[in-house]
């Protein structure tokens, strides 16, 4: 599965499309394009391109969120282009299990469960600053997601 290496490949690489922690927004923009939303508070900004989030605080890259979640119904409108080879042909989800394989397969990381909080299980992957967000309660009126599904990947400064 393309998206699931894509995964692998942002874990170890700490960056998605060449773009890691410490950009500027202009980097973000070069790279990924001019169709986001923009969220700005005081010196904060969050620029949503759909699968992915930005978080800067001084036009500095502070997180880097891949929101797997939200291609459960599809990738349209929610890839920008400089990834949509990754994402063709996605399946509804990736399952953590499948991620955790491949992740501990390099060798060189290994994941820790870190906490625990409604709804979803955290694991960090060791020596990096990167958190997976794995579904781990489900609504019983939901068909959407499957217990152990990813939510999100999440590199981020602030650990």
């Amino acid at each position: 599965m393309k998206a699931l290496k894509f995964l692998v490949g942002v874990i170890a690489t700490e960056t998605v499309a060449g773009v890691g922690l410490g950009v500027s927004s202009e980097r973000i923009r070069d790279t990924l394009g001019e169709q986001y939303v923009a969220d700005r508070r005081k010196k904060s900004l969050r620029l949503d391109y759909g699968l992915l989030e930005f978080g800067l605080y001084a036009d500095v890259c502070e997180t880097i969120s891949i929101q797997v979640h939200r291609l459960f119904g599809g990738t349209q409108g929610l890839v920008p282009e400089v990834l949509e080879d990754a994402f063709s042909g996605f399946s509804r989800s990736i399952r953590f299990e499948s991620l955790c394989n491949e992740v501990e397969r390099t060798e060189i990381y290994t994941l820790a469960e870190v906490v625990k909080q409604q709804g979803y299980r955290c694991y960090r992957v060791g020596n990096s600053s990167v958190i997976i967000y794995v579904v781990d309660e489900v609504a019983s009126d939901s068909d959407h997601f499957s217990r152990g599904d990813v939510w999100s990947v999440v590199i981020s400064r602030r650990g």
